[in-house]
């Protein structure tokens, strides 16, 4: 997979830098011919985007837009867009007394699954099965050694 990651997050970061590595890492496991567009942004640009295409006028820690269509240069099947809150990402981790590095992750996997077509909120067998792509995913992430594995 190719993934593009950009930053509109204003503050200095090492942990974006450590979260990209490993996202570009997992993008190797899947198949190049599909990207997805990442984006860290800071709380007032999530409640912007939220308000916009929510109408929910609060922050959101991940928002995911679909695209499934071709890009006209590559020919690559253009999955979506992630936009990651990591203001939201911080407090959610430090609640959960976890590093932010990995609720990061787990933002960035949560949004992946739903540009895949999975959607929780739906409920029932859709929701387990939406959790149970995370969890591979996840476990995916979590057993990167900076080796290239199978393609998913």
């Amino acid at each position: 997979m190719d993934i593009q990651i950009s930053s509109r997050y204003k503050k200095n970061s090492g942990s974006l830098k450590v979260v990209s590595i490993r996202l570009k890492r997992f993008a190797a496991v899947f198949d190049d011919a599909i990207r997805v567009y990442v984006v860290f942004a800071d709380d007032p640009v999530m409640k912007g985007l939220n308000l916009r295409f929510r109408h929910k006028d609060s922050t959101t820690n991940v928002l995911s837009f679909q695209l499934n269509q071709s890009d006209p240069e590559d020919g690559r099947l253009i999955l979506g867009e992630i936009v990651i809150s990591v203001d939201t990402a911080r407090r959610e981790a430090a609640a959960a007394g976890m590093p932010v590095e990995r609720r990061l992750e787990a933002l960035f996997v949560h949004g992946f699954v739903h540009l895949l077509g999975y959607d929780h909120t739906k409920g029932g067998r859709m929701a387990a099965l939406m959790r149970g792509k995370e969890d591979t995913f996840m476990a995916i992430l979590g057993a990167q050694d900076g080796k290239r594995v199978k393609k998913v």
